[in-house]
């Protein structure tokens, strides 16, 4: 009887955990990236709102170290003076989201208002970066960038 007990009362848990991400993501403006972000991350099952802002933050500065580690390989291989320029720009506003975004996860919860002004920074940079190039070799991540940040944006307003 007591392992009966328990069985139904670990799953009432991570049924109702696993409908918190649901109904994060439900009210963000990008539902199908919050949902598999946060599913594909082991840490997600057991986290609260502000957890899930954070992970979502996390995923974007994942994000961004693949875009800067691709545009400095990038910029070895390329002679051409407008794609090295374009490169000096994302590698020059991602570098300033390597301290935003670490910043917006500090303050998520403690101070919203500027964690929104930091993930809010980070959509400025995938753009600045985006509309450096007229083809741009990030396109994809840049936008699960920018993606990502308004959804911790949306998140993080439902804090209050």
């Amino acid at each position: 009887m007591l392992l009966l007990f328990l069985l139904v009362l670990f799953t009432q848990n991570y049924f109702s955990h696993g409908d918190l991400i649901a109904d994060t993501c439900e009210k963000t403006e990008y539902p199908r990236i919050c949902i598999s972000t946060l599913r594909s991350n082991p840490d997600s099952k057991t986290a609260d709102v502000k957890e899930l802002a954070r992970i979502i933050l996390k995923a974007a500065l994942g994000k961004v170290n693949t875009i800067l580690n691709q545009a400095n390989d990038l910029l070895k291989k390329t002679k051409d003076r407008l794609v090295r320029q374009s490169l000096n720009v994302c590698i020059s506003v991602y570098d300033e989201a390597l301290d935003e975004i670490p910043d917006a996860i500090a303050n998520v919860g403690t101070n919203n208002s500027e964690a929104n002004i930091q993930a809010s920074a980070t959509i400025v940079d995938a753009d600045t970066c985006e509309e450096s190039f007229s083809n741009t070799p990030f396109k994809a991540d840049n936008n699960a960038v920018k993606q990502l940040a308004v959804v911790a944006l949306d998140i993080i307003a439902s804090l209050g």
